[in-house]
Order: structure tokens, then sequence, then C-alpha cells
């Protein structure tokens, strides 16, 4: 609590940071593996929803770190401590 209220950026470094780490690991690695294991129907329904989550998580993990990343940038600019 301390260090979220000292560094007026910390929501700009958790979306940094779970771009990194928590995107893959909820949204597209599962749906990978799944596929992997299960070899479901090609162009089948839950194939399809399988690539359409992966697709959406492998964009959230390429823009979270995007969008964390430049809220750090502008929020630095004018940084006052306890803020």
């Amino acid at each position: 609590m301390f260090v979220a209220i000292a560094v007026p950026f910390f929501g700009g470094l958790l979306g940094f940071f779970g771009g990194f780490a928590f995107a893959p690991t909820t949204y597209f690695l599962p749906c990978i593996m799944w596929l992997s294991i299960m070899k479901p129907k090609r162009f089948g329904l839950s194939w399809c929803i399988n690539w359409f989550c992966i697709i959406i998580g492998v964009l959230l993990s390429v823009f979270a770190p995007i969008g964390g990343l430049r809220s750090i940038i502008v929020n630095a600019q004018s940084y006052k401590f306890f803020s």
C-alpha cells in the first residue's frame, strides 16, 4: 500500500508488468496448451474460440506494456512524491 501511495504511476507499472506476466499465462498459453493436448477438429467451434482467445491474448500482451509504459512516461514528467 505504501508503494501504491508513494508512486503516482503505480497503475501504469501494474499494466506494464501485467502485460508481460499475467496476460500470457491467463489468456493465450492455456488455449495453446489445450489445442495441443486435445487436438480438436480444425475450424470447429472450440478450435475457433480458442484461436480467438489466443489472438486477443497476444494483442493484450503486446498493447498492455505499451500503454503502461506510456502512462509511466506521461506521469513521470510531473512526478511529485506522495502526490
